[in-house]
């Protein structure tokens, strides 16, 4: 979901670090990139605060919805590894 840049109007995305991403695997980098600050090409880092009201309400929805992915993802993988061993 893009959100637009309360500064310029450009596009925003989220922000998260590769490096912790590596070190965690595909949970580790949707927990990472839920908590993730947001950035703008042009203006850098912007925060949470920033946004308007109802945009940060729907930035809280994708992060909770980022964190609960990661959440079946890894009961996904448990179950799995589960029933192949047994």
């Amino acid at each position: 979901m893009a959100y637009q840049c309360p500064r310029c109007g450009d596009p925003v995305s989220r922000k998260y670090s590769s490096t912790a991403q590596i070190a965690g695997g595909m949970v580790g980098g949707l927990l990472v990139a839920a908590f993730g600050s947001f950035g703008c090409k042009k203006c850098g880092k912007i925060p949470r605060s920033e946004f308007p009201s109802e945009v940060q309400t729907r930035m809280m929805l994708g992060s909770l919805a980022l964190l609960a992915g990661g959440v079946v993802l890894f009961v996904a993988v448990v179950g799995l590894l589960i029933v192949l061993r047994g």
